[in-house]
């Protein structure tokens, strides 16, 4: 096995452990965290979650 694809598979076993971990956290404690579309979320351990900021979006308008 090359050295990059070792890489890749540590990356990979990495992401499940995280994801696992994650999971787990989110059933006991508040967190806050920002989404990939770039709004900052808090989630609470009853599954509900709040928007605490919206992600800055350009706006679609077209400027005259």
């Amino acid at each position: 096995m090359t050295s990059r694809e070792e890489l890749l598979k540590k990356q990979r076993e990495l992401d499940i452990l995280f994801t696992a971990w994650f999971e787990e956290k989110k059933k006991h404690e508040v967190l806050t965290y920002r989404r990939e579309n770039g709004d900052l979320i808090q989630h609470y351990p009853d599954g509900t979650e709040k928007v605490i900021q919206y992600a800055d979006r350009p706006s679609m308008a077209k400027p005259y």
